[in-house]
């Protein structure tokens, strides 16, 4: 392939629409990186990748964490528990400096495919040929590699497109700058993640947008908010950030808010991702009432075998709904109010309103 079909117009533009979409907050970072990989592979054939996330303990190389394109689990783990330590890459691309190489050239190939690297995982692998590239990242405990690879049956990259590979490189800075920091923030995701009511999103210093939970991220899908980053809920959270600031709160404090005409209750805390300096964060938690409200009901009607008229009473004198504005709310008669609500007391084995929360569980699963 040569630079001048490489570089048309359709493919600097294809070009400009990934970097783009790098940098789309409002998408979690590993479906970026999925969708990158994608992509690139629309201009630039190869047949695996990987973004590496490593560190470097005295003269070893340990992996902090891997995103791949066309590895198994397995190959996955071998790399990152046997292999990591002697890939023969990593001393180079392990600088200060933005590097960027064809193996096919840098290496002597005779040499390299006589290695014991290369003998037991990179040729059984398909990974004959590679373009690396390194990029920084703000902790300085991690360091960041992108690689793309073709088996030895097909042809070495170019310089062409080892080129075009570079131009993504200072993105990539960019892009995972934190990187290290929502790993951190990623354990706490990992707890929250089986409560379908509890949405976590994570905030850096600056009050930028840097990562959230699952339950969190469908919400805000689910109620036409695209961007994680721009949006009622995330401005809120700003705000009542702005206000744990002002008060000069410190680790561990918080303040809790509940949104008007929503039945989201917010909390905020300050948090430390790691000892240091610029590690702070604001840890970002809403309730969703709804959601357990009606759980509960589901869950109390089958309990207690209410109708599904005995459950919308229910719902509202929950909701400190008077006998009035239920009948309102309903269309029905008072009387008819009060007949379900000693149905549903006698289904209970209550004999007021107050004995009710005595009589129920809140799910939130």
């Amino acid at each position: 392939m040569s630079a001048e079909n490489l570089f048309t117009t359709s493919r600097i533009e294809n070009v400009n629409r990934i970097i783009a979409e790098l940098y789309d907050d409002s998408i979690l970072l590993e479906k970026r990186m999925e969708s990158f990989f994608l992509n690139l592979n629309n201009i630039v054939f190869f047949e695996k990748a990987n973004f590496l996330f490593y560190q470097k303990q005295g003269q070893n190389y340990k992996t902090h964490s891997i995103y791949t394109i066309n590895w198994n689990d397995e190959q996955k783990r071998r790399y990152q528990e046997e292999y990591c330590h002697m890939d023969d890459v990593l001393s180079i691309l392990d600088s200060d400096s933005n590097v960027t190489f064809l193996t096919n050239q840098l290496f002597n190939q005779e040499v390299r495919k006589n290695s014991l690297y290369f003998q037991e995982f990179l040729l059984p692998m398909g990974l004959h040929d590679s373009i690396e590239t390194n990029f920084s990242i703000r902790n300085r405990d991690l360091r960041g590699v992108f690689s793309i690879h073709r088996s030895n049956d097909k042809k070495n990259f170019l310089p062409d497109e080892l080129s075009l590979v570079r131009l993504f490189q200072p993105h990539f800075c960019n892009v995972f700058k934190n990187y290290g920091r929502e790993l951190n923030i990623g354990r706490a995701f990992h707890v929250l993640e089986n409560y379908n009511c509890i949405g976590i999103g994570c905030f850096d210093d600056k009050l930028n947008f840097i990562g959230c939970n699952t339950t969190y991220h469908t919400y805000m899908e689910n109620h036409g908010f695209a961007d994680l980053s721009n949006n009622p809920i995330s401005n809120c959270f700003r705000s009542l950030c702005r206000q744990l600031l002002r008060s000069g709160s410190i680790t561990g404090q918080n303040i809790e808010y509940k949104m008007e005409n929503s039945p989201l209750f917010l909390e905020v805390s300050r948090s430390h991702l790691k000892e240091g300096p610029d590690n702070d964060c604001f840890v970002c938690l809403f309730f969703d009432l709804s959601y357990v409200m009606d759980r509960t009901l589901s869950q109390i009607s089958r309990d207690f075998s209410l109708t599904n008229r005995e459950v919308n009473v229910l719902s509202l004198l929950l909701r400190g709904y008077s006998n009035d504005q239920i009948s309102s709310t309903l269309f029905v008669s008072i009387p008819t109010v009060k007949k379900h609500l000693a149905s549903i007391y006698s289904k209970m084995e209550i004999k007021s309103q107050k004995q009710i929360l005595e009589r129920i569980h809140f799910y939130d699963k």
